[in-house]
């Protein structure tokens, strides 16, 4: 049913907004796994209600101050009725970027460091299973490249051919649910004989969806130049 009144409005657009913010800032982080719209829909309205149980009592007393008595609003309560706006914006986008943060660096744990200082690997593993679930990717290749690692991959292709080249911070791997292609921002060479990879080629290599039948993760000490570095 469509709200009559703008007091019916707000009250709607109240109920949904921290799961919406909170989905918004953790996709914005992490990736936009399970961006059809049901998907999306079941999230922030789940995110939405866990909010609004843990601050139901606050809201209810902003409510009897402001809008209870249906009169004029006058600037103290006004004032009331925006600070709650506010923090129903600002709690679920701190954590949403938070969560989606922890959940992108999981694996290397870079980065928020006054967080992590305070929460061991397996707490933080168990938080995240808690709040996202056992499997929050919706396959292996978004798992992998959610966090943007920095490797060395080998792909090949549906017509057999051999590519190789580095995934880095200019590199890009399409998520879910868009078909996996692939961005490596620095190709090499590849030795027919071995597979290992030669020599950089000082260009990028781009692999389009579909043509991926398989790929290999290298490790950069597997690197042909990485003794001589060494």
């Amino acid at each position: 049913m469509i709200p009559s009144t703008v007091v019916g409005l707000l009250v709607v657009v109240v109920a949904v907004l921290p799961g919406l913010v909170y989905t918004i800032t953790f996709e914005r982080q992490a990736s936009g796994y399970g961006v059809t719209l049901a998907d999306r829909t079941l999230r922030f309205l789940a995110v939405s209600v866990i909010f609004h149980v843990l601050a139901g009592w606050p809201e209810y007393w902003v409510y009897r101050v402001t809008l209870a008595d249906r009169g004029p609003i006058l600037s103290g309560e006004f004032a009331l009725l925006w600070f709650g706006v506010v923090l129903l914006l600002v709690i679920p986008a701190l954590a949403g970027t938070v969560i989606g943060g922890l959940y992108k660096t999981r694996r290397s744990r870079t980065g928020w460091g006054k967080i992590r200082r305070r929460l061991s690997a397996d707490r933080e593993h168990r938080l995240l299973r808690l709040v996202l679930g056992p499997d929050p990717a919706p396959r292996a290749w978004d798992d992998f490249f959610s966090e943007r690692p920095n490797t060395y991959v080998r792909v090949r292709t549906t017509d057999g051919t051999l590519l190789a080249g580095l995934f880095a911070n200019r590199s890009y791997a399409a998520g879910f649910p868009h078909e996996p292609d692939l961005l490596l921002e620095e190709a090499w060479s590849v030795s027919r004989e071995t597979g290992e990879l030669v020599e950089p080629l000082g260009y990028p290599l781009y692999v389009a969806a579909g043509q991926i039948a398989w790929l290999e993760i290298v490790r950069p000490q597997d690197r042909p130049d990485a003794e001589e570095a060494t």
